[in-house]
């Protein structure tokens, strides 16, 4: 039988236990919450910056472009009323006109590409695998990157939802766009294949890779953008990369949820 001294010293510490459990999960929790609040508050951050320099890019493509080809036209239009068509005796109408087309058709090719990058049409017209190609071809287009394609989904991708596909274009926009602004490569890839049950996308470059333990490198809005639509679609996000071997990011997506 334990003695009465031994009985009060396990009654103390039964309560101590009672009290220390509760207390050290609390704390627990506070840690977490405000863990949690920091990562919030810092991605909010940064998707408000990206919102901007979406918005810086917009503006400047519209008044570095778009207005200046406006000002041409405008221009050639003045010299029409002018009323001078000739020049050493020959009609220079149709030079003029040709100019015209030429700068329609610039303009047209700009503000096509701004819309396209707000908004890809071309998902809810033609499906995923081609808006891929696209921005596959866009990239190289504007960054002089080659973007190799390979396609292998068997017509699955045509089961995702509109929101999915959007998601899986919007995760490849943002990886060829880490490519074009981080990696020095002047190759890339991307690869979609299908399952029974998920789509797997994989952005690869072949630059100069960083460590994906490092937070400072694995911390930027581009990754955590990814990942976090990947897990909004109820996916699987993974990240490879190593220094002087380039970066490869692997996505794999439910078909239907």
């Amino acid at each position: 039988m334990p003695t009465s001294e031994q009985l009060f010293w396990i009654y103390l510490a039964a309560v101590l236990a009672i009290g220390v459990i509760p207390a050290a999960l609390a704390a627990a929790l506070v840690i977490y919450q405000r863990h949690n609040l920091r990562l919030h508050r810092g991605y909010a951050k940064k998707l408000l910056e990206a919102h901007e320099e979406e918005r810086a890019w917009v503006a400047r493509e519209v008044h570095d472009d778009a207005l200046q080809r406006v000002a041409i036209l405008q221009h050639e239009l003045s010299e029409w009323d002018s009323g001078d068509h000739a020049v050493n005796g020959a009609d220079r109408t149709p030079v003029r006109v040709d100019a015209l087309r030429s700068e329609l058709q610039d303009l047209g090719v700009m503000l096509r590409r701004v819309a396209h990058r707000l908004h890809p049409a071309i998902i809810d017209q033609a499906g995923l695998v081609p808006a891929l190609s696209q921005l596959a071809a866009d990239t190289h287009r504007s960054s002089g990157i080659e973007v190799e394609t390979s396609f292998s989904d068997d017509g699955r991708a045509s089961e995702l939802s509109r929101e999915r596909a959007l998601m899986l274009y919007r995760i490849a926009q943002e990886g060829l766009r880490n490519v074009a602004k981080h990696s020095g490569a002047k190759r890339a890839r991307i690869t979609a294949t299908s399952t029974d049950s998920a789509i797997e996308l994989a952005i690869q470059d072949f630059g100069r890779g960083f460590v994906t333990t490092d937070p400072a490198s694995s911390a930027g809005l581009g990754l955590i953008s990814m990942a976090e639509r990947t897990r909004l679609a109820d996916g699987r996000f993974e990240i490879w990369s190593k220094p002087g071997e380039g970066t490869t990011i692997r996505v794999s997506v439910p078909l239907r949820g």
